[in-house]
């Protein structure tokens, strides 16, 4: 399996602190490929940035056709009905 997660601010520490944990629960054959976007807000703090972060977020859902899941790790549902718009 091949698991997308993307951290959908740039706080790139944080996503290597998802990234970690994923890891450690995962199964051995699961592929994690953790990432976030490299420009937009460092932090989602309202609906602005939520909707700042959603452009970022579906170009990187694109750039990752080959993934059997994808999870968006924030503290909400930030892009999520945009996400699913966007793939099979």
């Amino acid at each position: 399996m091949r698991m997308l997660i993307v951290n959908p601010n740039t706080t790139e520490s944080m996503t290597r602190k998802v990234e970690a944990v994923a890891q450690s629960v995962a199964r051995p054959d699961t592929e994690i490929i953790a990432t976030n976007p490299k420009s937009g807000p460092a932090s989602i703090q309202g609906f602005h940035d939520a909707a700042m972060c959603v452009p970022h977020l579906l170009e990187i859902i694109r750039e990752h056709p080959q993934v059997d899941a994808i999870v968006i790790a924030c503290f909400d549902d930030t892009g999520l009905d945009a996400a699913r718009c966007s793939v099979d």
